[in-house]
């Protein structure tokens, strides 16, 4: 529910959506235009609903109900693509799995240099350097900072390279200083 939405605008949603369709089985058995309106506040909303509904289609037909654990088991859902996967891994279940979606691409390619494009797929030394930045406790602190850092710090338009605790290391911030100069 986060394609191209702000977080804040799903966290208005996603109650509703709970309450209304508790388990995968009820979610699975929607009327679509009764989800349509419910997830008109998000856009997108004929292609969310149809994307829930087969989801938790899967869900029921393939795992009993149940969010499988495995990242190989998830990425087998339609719809669920390795940012999901990861994040239902560290998020959920405590997995030691790097979250990198199109902010966390921002932050680790200006921060350290690398000119990564817009498709995580195609980013193998963002996702090496992600890995290698994970601890080995918390992962899900380490993710969520990154993240809340992405939205508050390190944003895609007008970032705070100033009062960035970040800027002396930060590759980004060194070049527009330089071009500024």
């Amino acid at each position: 529910m986060l394609v191209q939405t702000k977080a804040e605008d799903v966290a208005v949603v996603w109650p509703q959506l709970v309450r209304k369709y508790p388990t995968p089985a009820a979610l699975s058995r929607a009327r679509a235009s009764s989800l349509v309106k419910l997830l008109r506040p998000l856009g997108l909303q004929n292609q969310r609903a149809k994307s829930l509904v087969t989801i938790s289609t899967v869900l029921q037909r393939d795992f009993g109900g149940c969010v499988p654990r495995s990242t190989g088991a998830l990425l087998s859902i339609p719809h669920l693509g390795l940012y999901t996967a990861a994040a239902v891994g560290c998020f959920a279940f405590g997995e030691r799995l790097p979250i990198v979606d199109a902010n966390v691409l921002r932050v680790l390619g200006r921060v350290h240099g690398i000119k990564a494009g817009a498709d995580l797929r195609r980013s193998p030394e963002i996702w090496s350097l992600a890995w290698k930045l994970l601890p080995d406790k918390h992962c899900e602190v380490h993710n969520y900072g990154i993240l809340d850092f992405a939205a508050t710090v390190c944003k895609a338009k007008l970032p705070r390279c100033e009062s960035c605790g970040l800027n002396e290391l930060c590759a980004f911030y060194r070049n527009r200083i330089a071009h500024h100069a």
